[in-house]
C-alpha cells in the first residue's frame, strides 16, 4: 500500500518539513541507506516531496479483510473507532506526547481510501491544530522486504 498524506502546515512548520527533506537528500548514500533500512524494518518506506509525505507499507491479508489501515502504536494512545458503511470515524487521545484528534477514512473498495485527520496538541502553552488530508492506494500483493506494521483494534 502507498499512503500519500498532505499536512496543512503553518509557514514555520512548512519550512521545517522542507529542511528535513533537504537533510535526507543530502545524506551520504551509506547513511541514507542505513536510515531507509531501519525504517523498512519497522514497516515504512517514506519519501517527502512537494509538501506531501508518501509512505509505502505492507498490509497483511488479515488487516485488509478487517479494512483497517496499519497504525503505529507509539504515543500511548486510546482510540474510539466507529464504522458506518464505507466510512470509519476515529477519535484518539495520546499521552506521550499529549495530543488528541479525529480522523475520517472513506474506503474505496479494496483499491484505496481517502482520509482527513485533525490533531490538537499543546506547544509552548498554546494549542496547535494540524490538519492532514490524504489517500491510500493498493500497489500489489507482494510486499518485498517491507514488513507489516501493527494494526489497530477492529472497529465497533
Amino acid at each position: 500500500w502507498e499512503f500519500k498524506q498532505t499536512p496543512q502546515l503553518d509557514p514555520a512548520r512548512q519550512a521545517q518539513m522542507a529542511q528535513a527533506q533537504k537533510a535526507m537528500e543530502s545524506m551520504p548514500p551509506e547513511q541514507r541507506q542505513m536510515m531507509e533500512k531501519m525504517m523498512a524494518r519497522r514497516g515504512v518506506n517514506i519519501s517527502m516531496s512537494g509538501g506531501a509525505i508518501t509512505i509505502k507499507t505492507c498490509v497483511t491479508k488479515e488487516q485488509a479483510e478487517r479494512n483497517m489501515a496499519p497504525v503505529n502504536h507509539q504515543g500511548n494512545c486510546t482510540q474510539d473507532i466507529k464504522r458506518s458503511g464505507s466510512t470509519i470515524q476515529t477519535h484518539f487521545v495520546c499521552t506521550d506526547p499529549a495530543s488528541e484528534g479525529d480522523a475520517t477514512v472513506t474506503l474505496r473498495g479494496n483499491e484505496g481510501f481517502t482520509n482527513d485527520v485533525t490533531v490538537r496538541h499543546q506547544r509552548q502553552g498554546k494549542t496547535e491544530v494540524t490538519k492532514v488530508s490524504g489517500e491510500g492506494r493498493w500497489l500489489g500483493s507482494d510486499c518485498g522486504d517491507v514488513k507489516p506494521m501493527q494494526s489497530a483494534a477492529q472497529p465497533k
